[in-house]
């Protein structure tokens, strides 16, 4: 089982058409896992959610992001600025019926999902346990022993990514006591934050545990252009830089 894992496309359809050019170098592709974040801050919303629908592989995980969340309620009080809440009210104004049912209808509401594949246990969230869509989670977290149970742990929200191998305490002397589990962040698509201004994803193959975290060029200035004035320039020109 070969997985591309994505994250934070965020409505960047340069980008995101870029990444699935890449993907189709690589050879043999199972299934494709998205983290959350299809949508908000990029121009073209309803083009990123009919590429996830085009995907000619299975989705093996579709979770809601805090972005999907926000779109169908969530308290606006969790962004951190007003242009933030603008440029989701913005969003909300261009978003199509259809891709607001396929939001609602076609992903995991949940913000998180476990599961088994090959054998391995498998949690894939977008934010944190605690807080599945707006937790902020990276190695100072990965101590909790609620995520010694899982063999990987997958998550997105950051847009800066990370491979970080841990090793719990464990009853069991075969493997010395120890307990390890995988903490994967294949960054963002469409919004890196990395100081890469790249396209990033990451290519798991579960049976050898091999993992790549690929970045990938796109016409940065192409997607620039088509950013609304009623959109805070913030978020066009952070693009340049991965910031």
């Amino acid at each position: 089982m070969r997985i591309v894992i994505l994250s934070d496309i965020h409505a960047n359809v340069t980008a995101f058409k870029s990444v699935l050019k890449d993907v189709e170098s690589l050879g043999q592709v199972d299934a494709v896992a998205i983290l959350g974040d299809l949508v908000n801050y990029g121009p073209r919303p309803n083009e990123v959610i009919e590429m996830v629908k085009d995907l000619d592989k299975p989705l093996l995980v579709n979770l809601w992001g805090n972005h999907e969340y926000s779109i169908f309620g969530g308290s606006l009080d969790r962004f951190a600025t007003d242009r933030g809440r603008a440029v989701l009210q913005y969003t909300n104004s261009i978003i199509t019926p259809e891709s607001h049912e396929y939001l609602d209808k076609e992903m995991e509401h949940n913000g998180r999902q476990k599961c088994q594949i090959e054998g391995k246990s498998f949690l894939f969230m977008h934010g944190s346990l605690d807080d599945p869509y707006w937790g902020k989670f990276g190695i100072d977290k990965m101590n909790d022993e609620r995520f010694a149970e899982y063999d990987y742990v997958i998550s997105g929200h950051s847009h800066v990514p990370h491979y970080v191998e841990h090793f719990f305490a464990s009853d069991d002397a075969t493997y010395r006591n120890k307990k390890r589990t995988i903490f994967i962040n294949p960054g963002s698509v469409g919004q890196p934050r990395n100081h890469n201004p790249y396209a990033q994803y990451g290519v798991l193959d579960v049976e050898s545990g091999n993992y790549e975290h690929r970045c990938v060029w796109y016409y940065v200035k192409e997607e620039q252009k088509l950013f609304s004035d009623s959109v805070d320039k913030f978020y066009k020109d952070r693009l340049t830089l991965g910031i």
